[in-house]
């Protein structure tokens, strides 16, 4: 009898260590997919923050129709048109989220990054509408829009005439913002059974640019805007006889062009062939 009891409390220790093994197994093997949850919502995160950058770039580029004030659209019809031409609406540039930043720009166009799966497998972004952008403009601030609108100097011209207001014409509404909101794992029995409660992660990100993105559209649209900011080009501001007289010293001087504007040429001999 005695040595029945012995048995019995030697075999005691041995298996409270297994158990204590596979206490500790099942805690990690919790605590490992955690932590592996947290790298891929980490990886979320940084494609918001690359999508929200993408999104804002975007909008300088192209037109908002729903969204573009009359003044910016005056100023394209005046030196731009043709960028009227070209718009984009917020949801096309969500598909092309989709299908650029979140997929990659690689031939194979998957609908998400593989690691976008939860420990059963299931995607972590299972509908496009979970994945939202909103695009926004506004106009300048009032001390640097007087710059634009106002002028930013005048000078006297000749003969007495009105002064020459110098100004800069850009666009007015030149600040854009960008905002992307991801919400994923919102229908994942998996992440519900690792963390109680979870009801999906969600994040957001702004990008906000301010830049004037215009690009002319030919010689005359470029001749048109820089010759606000050039007094001579637009006004008088010496009259001939004063430096007529200087033509027996200097003949050349018939040959002056005040307020000239012009393109910049490449000679042929530096260019490429």
């Amino acid at each position: 009898m005695k040595k029945h009891v012995k048995r019995r409390t030697r075999a005691q220790p041995g298996q409270a260590l297994v158990e204590f093994l596979i206490a500790t197994m099942l805690a990690t093997s919790v605590l490992l997919l955690g932590i592996v949850m947290l790298g891929k919502f980490n990886d979320i995160r940084n494609r918001t923050l690359t999508g929200s950058r993408y999104a804002a770039w975007e909008r300088t580029v192209w037109i908002d129709a729903e969204t573009s004030g009359s003044a910016t659209r005056d100023w394209y019809a005046r030196y731009g048109s043709d960028a009227l031409q070209v718009q984009k609406s917020d949801r096309q540039i969500q598909r092309e989220l989709l299908a650029r930043v979140m997929a990659g720009n690689g031939a194979a166009r998957l609908p998400q990054p593989v690691m976008w799966k939860d420990p059963s497998g299931t995607a972590l972004l299972d509908d496009a509408r979970d994945l939202t952008v909103s695009t926004h403009e506004s106009d300048l601030s009032t001390p640097l829009d007087a710059y634009t609108s106002s002028g930013f100097g005048s000078t006297p011209t000749a003969a007495g005439g009105a002064p020459f207001a110098a100004r800069f014409e850009l666009p007015s509404r030149a600040f854009r913002s960008a905002t992307l909101r991801m919400a994923t794992g919102v229908h994942s029995d998996a992440l519900r059974r690792l963390w109680k409660g979870f009801d999906g992660f969600a994040v957001d990100d702004t990008n906000a640019l301010l830049t004037n993105t215009w690009l002319p559209e030919g010689t005359p649209r470029a001749e048109a805007l820089f010759a606000q900011a050039v007094p001579a080009a637009g006004a008088q501001l010496i009259p001939p006889p004063l430096y007529e007289k200087l033509r027996v010293y200097a003949p050349e001087i018939d040959t002056l062009e005040f307020g000239r504007i012009r393109a910049d040429v490449v000679p042929a001999d530096r260019l490429a062939r």
